[in-house]
């Protein structure tokens, strides 16, 4: 395969990785919706918050075991079948709770959804992410699949909204509930079934699929840049995670009306689409940890000014302001990090044992955020409790710069002097 050929393969998966940034969107629909409708949900179904908790605790619990499990199946069945299953699962468990809406029935539909949407399909939609594109293009394609699932995100949000709106309005939220979840259910089987049209060839015939080893585990946790892609990753999902917590702060720190403060939440998902993509093109260009240290260094800086807002009457266009930077730095991250297994030198048979480590490490902000948060601003009342979180966002930031400049310096230039001996070597057998 010549250059020109390898260097069109992100052109060519365009609608694929549009396609597959929509799945890895919608399959998430079932398990998170109720954080949206909160109390209409606990009303429908007789909850009470405890039991709401335990059906995120059943869901991010399977979820947190799922990946490296994950990432191993990924790596010994074909990602179509395994994204298929996934899609198609989902949404028959959605057809469940509306059928059999107990408690205990919902613990183990979500306990199941933590399966069917982390075990059997991140480790392999990320595995097929990482096909899509060559190495020198890793970046955009993953960036364009966080961007397109924020255009996506937005959108079915959007249209769930106003299913229940439409039911509301009649006085019937149970219902409209129910309409949200034939949607969240509909959406991933059809999703699945245009797979199997659409999906044709995505793993190339010369990928090995060794069988499960303890030894290619071993491997994978003996490779140092594998274990800084999993801290750079937990450094950037912290701010994922954080920054749900600008909205309260700015109504009870700074007076700031509640609607006026969603926007600066909603604001997120609109500088998605276009951080991400835009973020990973230009790390293909200038460099993946230099692009990521300078997000971190603007997350830090926007944090520092969030924290220091002056109260005037223009307050809200200077956090709005530097939130819209916030998050376009964070979004710029977020579609970068797995790109770096492949500077890293993480071979392909192995990227899915790889990818569900990292997960596994990444994403236990998503545990261990909301507690954190939440302790402290229990403790240190009205804008003390902020302040305090911010600021330990603020060195969090301070460290994802220091493992991205290391890793610019121990794992860049050896992926760059790669190449050039790759293209030195081509042109020696051309001659």
């Amino acid at each position: 395969m010549n250059a020109s050929n390898v260097e069109s393969l992100f052109k060519k998966n365009i609608f694929k990785i549009c396609l597959l940034a929509f799945a890895g969107s919608i399959i998430y629909g079932l398990p998170y919706f109720r954080y949206y409708y909160y109390d209409a949900y606990l009303a429908a179904y007789g909850l009470n918050n405890t039991q709401m908790g335990t059906l995120g605790s059943a869901y991010g619990l399977l979820g947190l075991l799922s990946y490296l499990i994950g990432g191993v199946l990924a790596d010994r069945v074909p990602a179509k079948i395994l994204l298929i299953f996934s899609l198609v699962a989902t949404g028959l468990g959605g057809f469940l709770h509306i059928l059999f809406p107990s408690y205990w029935m919902l613990v183990g539909i979500y306990g199941a959804w933590g399966i069917t949407s982390l075990l059997t399909f991140w480790p392999a939609l990320m595995k097929v992410i990482r096909m899509m594109a060559a190495e020198s293009e890793q970046s955009r394609a993953y960036g364009l699949f966080e961007g397109g699932r924020g255009v996506v995100n937005a959108a079915h949000m959007a249209i769930a909204t106003a299913i229940f709106g439409i039911f509301q309005a009649k006085a019937a939220g149970a219902l409209g509930l129910k309409w949200i979840i034939v949607f969240y259910s509909i959406a991933p089987v059809l999703c699945g079934l245009l797979f199997c049209i659409v999906l044709k060839n995505i793993e190339t015939k010369t990928e090995e699929r060794p069988g499960f080893s303890i030894k290619n585990v071993i491997y994978i946790l003996k490779m140092p840049a594998v274990w800084m892609v999993a801290a750079i990753t937990f450094s950037t999902y912290i701010f994922n995670m954080s920054y749900f917590y600008f909205t309260p702060y700015a109504t009870n720190a700074l007076g700031i009306s509640a609607v006026t403060a969603a926007i600066i939440t909603v604001l997120a998902q609109y500088c998605r689409p276009l951080a991400s993509p835009l973020g990973g093109f230009v790390a293909d260009r200038f460099g993946k940890s230099q692009v990521m240290f300078l997000g971190f260094l603007v997350m830090a800086a926007s944090t520092f000014t969030i924290i220091n807002i002056p109260q005037t009457q223009n307050q809200i266009y200077f956090l709005i302001i530097a939130c819209s930077i916030f998050y376009l730095a964070m979004y710029s991250n977020f579609g970068i990090y797995f790109s770096l297994l492949t500077e890293g030198g993480v071979p392909l048979e192995h990227a899915g044992v790889a990818i569900g480590f990292v997960s596994t490490l990444g994403y236990i902000p998503e545990i261990l955020c909301p507690y954190i948060a939440g302790k402290t601003l229990d403790v240190y009342k009205d804008a003390t409790g902020y302040h305090i979180y911010f600021t330990g966002m603020i060195v969090v930031a301070v460290v994802g710069m220091a493992l991205t400049f290391a890793w610019s310096h121990f794992y860049a230039p050896k992926k760059n002097a790669l190449t050039v001996a790759s293209i030195e070597k081509q042109g020696n057998e051309r001659g």
